[in-house]
């Protein structure tokens, strides 16, 4: 784990210490019976006389000494190099402090109607603590007080209600925090990272890190302004078909807990690609975004009727204002109700060749399925290194009802429902795909790895495998969205060779 410089740990105790003599000089004042000094616009008088400056017969300021003291006694710790638990509760005590400060500030200046010069140096001193502390809440993460928070009391609540009903829930609050740079900067505060290590060009785009949020969050393009501030370093939209398609029939969503696993069946469930080509449009994004693309869900009477359906998506976007950095070809949806037809080679040739006659400007990348032979994997990564596919992603759900990943009470469970799964389960199937295509393909493609990534470790094993990037959605809801930030911060912090030299280097 990273550790405060010098700089940062001094600044703690100096702040501490002037916030000391600060409230110590106010509790004096008092026990005195002075009223500190103070010139216009100041009135010190009458904020310290007020009711709001005591709690009880003890005023604020003594309550102030014990802060600032405890403070300074816990930052020498820090200084020293004391255990993470000095830092998290650095953090706890500073967190509440500018949070009452916050307070007092607002009393002055809507209920009082009057500043005091000495109380607002104290808040300037809560407030220059709490902002040095973030970079400690930023990487203090894997036993953080959120973690705890989301997976003891947030994540019980969802698993009560309905999957699908918090999906939305939970879109509508990332459309809302989008919107304005203050929720932007605040949820910024909570679970970015960054650090320069993280930077890597990959298919000619530059990615600020390498997580990514997978297609099938984002259905609609409504989170483009919020995915940055979590942390994401990439996010794929969609899946987009041609034509809006509702889903298929409820349930859509539901959750298999004893095998860390979602069962999912939305069938490219989207608005349609005028829609979010309109939403899109000129819209600056602050991360690479792509754009999934498939067939609309619905009966084709011939392949090319399909596969004409699928290069329409792509010739709006490509002649649209939409500033997407790469594509996803998604083959491999076991939730259509014509099932896979391109997970074949002589059918994903017929796809590919028309594809290429299109001359995107942008790179394409094909997400993958990960139930297949081995044999039938590698005829599929043979037909696109013949075409202009410039990566993979592996992969897709697992639609095997027989996966020995998959808990014994949740496969009996799923005999009876449609279907199919994501988290754990699609794990060692994925991990496989990536072997198999770094050892026969090298570097021809880039390759992104999602499925089962629960950990900073799970991120890190994928990388170690051969994937340049790696995508997440389950391991999100599963064990929150300051996952994100952790794999960041582990990444920064390790190292991971991933068969082409080092690609993050150790502090």
């Amino acid at each position: 784990m990273p550790r405060y410089s010098l700089f940062f740990k001094l600044a703690i105790v100096i702040i501490a210490f002037l916030g000391l003599l600060d409230t110590s000089y106010m509790t004096w004042s008092e026990l005195s019976g002075i009223v500190p000094s103070c010139q216009p616009p100041f009135d010190c008088g009458r904020v310290l006389s007020s009711p709001w400056s005591h709690v009880g017969p003890v005023p604020l300021s003594a309550i102030g000494i014990v802060y600032y003291a405890t403070i300074l006694t816990v930052a020498i710790l820090v200084f020293l190099d004391a255990s993470e638990r000095a830092q998290d509760f650095l953090l706890v005590l500073t967190t509440g402090g500018f949070l009452f400060s916050l307070y007092l500030v607002f009393v002055m200046a809507f209920v009082l109607n009057a500043w005091c010069l000495y109380c607002v140096g104290s808040a300037l001193s809560s407030f220059l603590l709490f902002s040095i502390c973030i970079p400690l809440f930023l990487t203090v993460r894997k036993r953080n007080l959120f973690h705890f928070f989301y997976v003891q009391i947030c994540k019980p609540i969802f698993f009560l209600l309905d999957a699908e009903f918090v999906h939305n829930r939970m879109t509508e609050i990332g459309i809302f925090l989008g919107k304005f740079s203050i929720t932007r900067f605040l949820t910024k505060i909570l679970f970015y990272f960054s650090h320069p290590k993280l930077s890597k060009k990959i298919a000619g785009i530059s990615f600020p890190n390498p997580v990514g949020l997978s297609a099938g969050f984002d259905y609609d393009g409504q989170l483009t302004d919020i995915l940055p501030s979590v942390g994401f370093g990439f996010a794929t939209i969609g899946t987009v078909t041609l034509e809006p398609y509702g889903g298929n029939t409820k349930p859509r969503l539901s959750r298999f807990p004893r095998s860390q696993a979602l069962l999912v069946n939305k069938g490219f469930k989207s608005s349609g690609a005028k829609v979010i080509i309109a939403r899109l449009s000129n819209k600056n994004f602050t991360i690479p975004i792509g754009i999934s693309i498939g067939s609309t869900n619905k009966k084709y009477t011939t392949l090319m009727t399909q596969i004409d359906d699928i290069l329409q998506t792509f010739y709006l976007f490509e002649q649209s204002n939409v500033r997407h950095s790469y594509y996803e070809l998604n083959i491999s949806c076991p939730n259509l109700s014509g099932g896979q037809p391109f997970t074949t080679g002589d059918r994903l040739e017929r796809l590919l060749s028309r594809l290429d006659k299109l001359k995107s400007k942008k790179p394409v990348f094909i997400k993958m399925p990960i139930d297949l032979s081995d044999t039938e994997t590698l005829l599929l990564l043979t037909t696109a290194a013949h075409h202009q596919i410039a990566g993979v992603v592996f992969g897709n759900l697992t639609k095997d009802k027989n996966n020995p990943d998959v808990n014994v009470q949740d496969r009996a469970l799923w005999k009876d429902r449609a279907g199919n799964v994501s988290g754990k389960p699609t794990w060692n199937r994925s991990n496989h795909a990536i072997i198999l295509t770094k050892k026969h393909f090298k570097e021809r493609f880039v390759i992104i790895g999602t499925g089962g990534i629960f950990s900073p470790q799970d991120a890190t094993e994928k990388m170690k495998l051969g994937a340049n990037l790696v995508q997440l959605i389950t391991g999100m809801i599963y064990e929150g969205p300051q996952l994100i930030g952790e794999i960041n911060q582990y990444l920064t912090y390790k190292t991971v060779d991933n068969g082409k030299g080092t690609m993050y280097e150790s502090k």
